[in-house]
């Protein structure tokens, strides 16, 4: 067939022939051929195929045909022929190529159809109008198919292209179930990241401890907890530089990590890396070199500095242009690529046998047992690509709770006799020789049925007591995030303009990873572009509406965007899960220093002075100010010079006691507040 089409010559006669296989395909997954003209927002004319429509007439499938062309093998670089139209229509779109009308004219109508079909005698498209701005479809190769008989491939494209598929009768389509199904998939695969994250940060430290003590000679494990919480801090910094990797690299669409670069690819990337994930090391120098370890400081150099590119070569005229510069990086001025904070781990070098397991253990899901089976589920390679910033951002805020201790002595785990055992629940560890008062069914055992024991100074990185609620971290799932904001904007941008919601100040007060902040990004910008097409009656191209919402997006994260958290790794967390959500083509890195602080939002420091006339001594012996209100300061006026700010002063609340059983609780810790308290309330010297 593919013969006879391209030894034809007449353009009509080709189209003919392509019409008669197509009819034949289109028929057994459920269409007809039935060629007709669809008018235009601009009174042009489109050549269609096939059209199904909703009940209230609007369209939502269409079928377009490209006239094949063996020197071209992409449909969407073709344009319509004049031999689809009727002889004398006059407003024939025969200039565009076929992807620019799919996006300039039939998904950017007003009422557009929301799935295309495009046929050519080798190719079949299918295009989902909400999935077209990322450039995302399903493309059949027909030879391919067809030449392998394979009732399974046959099955498989027409379970994808067939119309009960698309736009059943009742019920969700395929391919709505079959992403709702990869979004859980991604949900499940963030849960195994987490337990391959806190695996990987006891990993990084001991191997840091491991260094230290046998290169520098120097027992760490002894300088106690706050050396400890140190080593956690940074153990958590480096995984997090590696999950960002991870995420930027697996999105060329952000064209921020240059993987269509082979120097990066091959050169830089840690997708290169990964690749070495499961190669076994048989040799001490395998095992024990340091390649992987170099390669990593080299890549997250590069993302801190950037590539710095200048021109070299002064050209002389008529010369030929040398770019001797294969690819370019923007720097990434984060704080979590900041080798400053990462004092103890810049210091350290890793072995190649742990950092590949680490590797491993970000790259690969967790082998499970099925269900009613021995034998474990084959393990899969994670997809960062389907990760989006909310999964990230529980990832990140997992282990914000956790804290990493030495073992003092040889420790053994052991849990309550009803829970079952998880490693990322609450931690208890004995000494050997406390280990007869618990059970067998309190023990914890390892999957070789040994108790798991931990050495003198192993780094044991765990949620212990009640960390995770003291420090509250839990992350808020996406579906609350989105209908918090919602509903908060719907109130909050009544009767604006356009331009009023650039002017809105967005404050987060206990950010985390700033899944609030994003989350009121994303819908702002979204707002921002529906309102101003309204007020301009401009409408933003197809394919050019994604860079115009990353474009907005990066203008509120960059101006409108405030943030506080405790938690100084949270506030690290914040500016590069904002960066990623906001990144496009083009953009340069914001700076988000001055924007999001760690601190407590939550003291009270409301803008409210004392005259400090009231500072000193009136009557006998009491400071004024005590029993004094503070005056309010409007947000629009400064503070007097002489003023003093209230949350400057002690209070008489501080520290107050009085309950009868507290009293006989702490009597000594009680009369050394009260000897406090009175210092606090002696009036201040002109001095101070």
């Amino acid at each position: 067939f593919l013969n006879r089409l391209h030894r034809e010559k007449n353009t009509r006669r080709r189209l003919e022939l392509q019409r008669e296989m197509t009819a034949s395909i289109l028929e057994a997954l459920g269409y007809r051929s039935e060629p007709t003209c669809v008018p235009m927002d601009d009174d042009s004319l489109l050549p269609v195929l096939y059209q199904v429509n909703k009940a209230d007439g609007s369209p939502e499938l269409w079928v377009l045909e490209v006239l094949e062309d063996p020197d071209e093998a992409d449909p969407l670089n073709l344009y319509p022929s004049r031999k689809q139209y009727p002889p004398d229509t006059e407003k024939m779109n025969t200039d565009r190529n076929w992807e620019e009308l799919i996006s300039r004219m039939v998904f950017s109508r007003q009422e557009p159809p929301r799935w295309v079909i495009l046929t050519s005698a080798t190719t079949i498209i299918l295009m989902d109008r909400g999935r077209w701005n990322d450039k995302r479809y399903i493309r059949f190769d027909l030879p391919e198919i067809l030449g392998r008989k394979e009732k399974s491939t046959l099955r498989a494209m027409a379970a994808l292209l067939h119309r009960t598929s698309i736009i059943p009768e009742e019920g969700i389509c395929l391919l709505d179930t079959l992403d709702e199904n990869a979004h859980k998939h991604a949900y499940g695969v963030s849960e195994d990241l987490k337990y391959a994250l806190r695996e990987a940060i006891e990993l990084i430290g001991n191997e840091a401890l491991h260094y230290i003590m046998e290169s520098r000679h120097e027992k760490v494990y002894e300088q106690g907890q706050k050396y400890a919480d140190q080593l956690s801090r940074e153990c958590l910094r480096f995984m997090y530089r590696l999950l960002f990797l991870f995420y930027i690299e697996a999105r060329p669409e952000l064209e921020y990590a240059p993987m269509k670069s082979d120097a990066y690819l091959k050169g830089y990337s840690l997708e290169s890396l990964r690749d070495l994930e499961l190669v076994t090391l048989n040799t001490d120098e395998s095992r024990n070199g340091y390649y992987l370890h170099n390669s990593l400081k080299l890549l997250f150099d590069l993302i801190y500095e950037g590539t710095q590119l200048e021109t070299q070569l002064t050209l002389q005229e008529g010369e030929t242009r040398i770019d001797h510069h294969v690819f370019t990086m923007t720097p990434l001025r984060s704080h979590l690529f900041d080798p400053s904070k990462t004092k103890i781990l810049s210091g350290v070098k890793f072995r190649n046998h742990v950092l590949q397991r680490v590797i491993e253990l970000m790259s690969l899901t967790a082998e499970k047992k099925s269900k009613g089976r021995s034998r474990k589920q084959r393990r899969g390679r994670v997809s960062y690509a389907q990760l989006g910033i909310n999964q990230l951002g529980a990832v990140y805020e997992a282990l914000l709770s956790y804290r990493g201790f030495f073992a003092e002595t040889d420790l053994f785990e052991v849990k309550r006799e009803k829970d079952d055992y998880n490693v990322l629940n609450t931690a208890y560890f004995v000494k050997e020789e406390d280990l007869h008062q618990y059970t067998e069914k309190e023990k914890v055992y390892s999957e070789d049925r040994a108790l798991m024991k931990y050495p003198r100074g192993t780094f044991i990185y765990r949620l212990a007591g009640r960390d995770r609620e003291k420090s509250a971290s839990y992350y808020t799932p996406e579906v609350l995030t989105h209908t918090l904001v919602k509903y908060a904007l719907k109130e909050l941008l009544k009767d604006r303009t356009a331009d009023d919601l650039l002017k809105l100040t967005i404050c987060e007060p206990a950010m985390g990873s700033a899944a609030f902040l994003n989350e009121a990004i994303s819908q702002l910008a979204e707002e921002y572009l529906r309102r101003k097409q309204q007020e301009t009656g401009q409408t933003i191209p197809h394919d050019e509406y994604t860079t115009e919402l990353h474009r907005t997006r990066m203008y509120m994260a960059d101006r409108n965007v405030y943030g506080v958290d405790l938690n100084p790794v949270a506030v690290e967390l914040a500016e590069v899960s904002l960066w990623l959500n906001t990144i496009f083509k083009g953009a340069r890195v914001p700076w988000f220093g001055l924007q999001l602080r760690d601190g407590n939002s939550l003291i009270g420091a409301c803008r409210s002075t004392y005259r400090s006339t009231l500072l000193g001594t009136l009557g006998k012996s009491t400071p004024a100010w005590l029993d004094e209100v503070p005056d309010r300061i409007e947000p629009a006026q400064q503070r007097k010079p002489e003023t003093v700010y209230h949350f400057l002063l002690p209070d008489r609340g501080m520290s107050d006691y009085t309950d009868k059983v507290i009293k006989g609780m702490a009597p000594r810790e009680l009369k050394y507040m009260k000897d406090w308290r009175k210092k606090q309330q002696k009036p201040f010297s002109r001095d101070d």
